[in-house]
């Protein structure tokens, strides 16, 4: 079948296909990390035109992912009018499976940084203005013209643009190609601290004073949240950090991501150095944060600061502190200071853990798109589902 045939010949350059209408946009397609590169104020330029704040969608976010974890093939679809301006990038590559014994046989089409998965939400990025459907069909077509098995799609955040995507694709899966298996919890900041302050949750209030509170008693002080933006400390914490979360998951016997994918130290690390370099308050930027008291760190977390909003990626705790809740705590202080820098919400990362709701039950759904190319895909794809429920049965 197609999935084990040899790949096709690499491209070292980007494929330009001119459509037949004169009005009609031209298509580009990036297949390589070299032609990739140099599209960086490009690109950055049009997330910006485009109104998304999304750092995983930018230039640098992209290039580390691709040179950590290189796809098997690229298809960066790029959209432009007569004129060369941009309408319309998606950020595609196609690699086998990396899980399963029949999905390993399959080629994927997906957004650039799943497997492993760092985003916390994507999509197609269209500029204000155009026709969604007319865009979405052009890049079906493109889609179509190369070799995948499954499209998989993950954590969209506009089911319109899913759903659009799916019927220009294949009609016939359109129905049943959807589904939301998590959302994004989020929170809507006032502009000021003390508008916050006045529609704060009560509980949350009262607990994160008790802690507090505890730590000022113990002590002697309470705790403190601290930003590290120079590169060599902000490494050294990293390392704290990456250490710190091996060990816990290892203690409840299962694997961090930083040891199934040992890459991913280097990733954030390097976004952490790209971060010192950028310019401009409201530029996305990967931030790392400490709480700490009596220079003992008792949090640690990775966000992101799109823009006008912060997002809360990976976080990690002093174990020895657990009483204390220092991870609430440490969240709590990153809302306040979110407020403080003029940041209209605050997202709390894919997922619904109960500690979430102490700032809000808003939520959003976030949008899987799963199209099979024949049905013999589809058919690989259901025996790894069945025998994967046989093991958890088992085990």
């Amino acid at each position: 079948m197609s999935s084990i045939a040899p790949t096709q010949e690499s491209r070292s350059a980007s494929t330009e296909l001119p459509m037949a209408q004169p009005d009609a946009p031209r298509v580009r397609i990036i297949r390589s990390l070299a032609e990739f590169l140099p599209l960086k104020c490009e690109w950055d330029a049009f997330l910006e035109t485009a109104n998304v704040e999304n750092l995983c969608l930018t230039h640098a976010w992209l290039t580390q992912w691709l040179q950590l974890f290189p796809a098997q093939e690229l298809l960066i679809i790029i959209l432009q009018d007569q004129r060369d301006n941009w309408l319309a990038v998606a950020p595609l590559k196609i690699s086998l499976g990396k899980q399963g014994f029949a999905c390993k046989r399959l080629r994927h089409l997906q957004f650039i940084g799943t497997q492993p998965n760092v985003y916390d939400w994507m999509e197609i990025v269209i500029a204000p203005g155009q026709d969604q459907m007319a865009v979405l069909n052009t890049m079906a077509k493109v889609i179509r013209e190369n070799r995948w098995d499954v499209l998989d799609l993950l954590f969209m955040r506009d089911r319109s643009q899913a759903e659009a995507l799916a019927q220009a694709l294949h009609p016939g899966q359109a129905q049943t190609a959807i589904d939301s298996e998590t959302v994004m919890p989020c929170l809507p900041l006032p502009g000021s601290v003390e508008d916050y302050e006045s529609t704060r949750h009560k509980k949350t209030r009262l607990e994160v004073n008790r802690h507090c509170n505890r730590f000022e008693k113990t002590m002697g002080s309470r705790p403190l949240l601290a930003f590290h933006t120079e590169p060599q400390a902000s490494a050294a914490i990293l390392k704290e950090f990456v250490d710190n979360h091996i060990e816990y998951w290892a203690s409840r016997g299962q694997k961090s991501d930083f040891s199934r994918f040992p890459k991913l130290i280097s990733f954030y690390r390097n976004l952490l150095g790209e971060a010192c370099r950028v310019r401009g308050q409201n530029a996305p930027r990967l931030l790392l944060s400490t709480l700490k008291v009596n220079d003992i760190t008792l949090s640690y977390q990775l966000g992101f600061w799109q823009g006008s909003s912060y997002l809360s990626h990976l976080t990690n705790f002093n174990q020895s502190f657990r009483s204390y809740s220092p991870g609430t705590l440490h969240m709590d202080a990153l809302v306040f200071h979110a407020v403080e820098a003029g940041a209209k919400e605050f997202n709390f990362g894919r997922g619904d853990e109960a500690y979430k709701h102490l700032w809000t039950r808003e939520k959003r759904p976030l949008w899987n798109l799963r199209l099979f190319r024949h049905p013999v895909a589809k058919a690989l794809w259901a025996l790894d589902c069945f025998l994967k429920k046989c093991l958890g049965k088992t085990a």
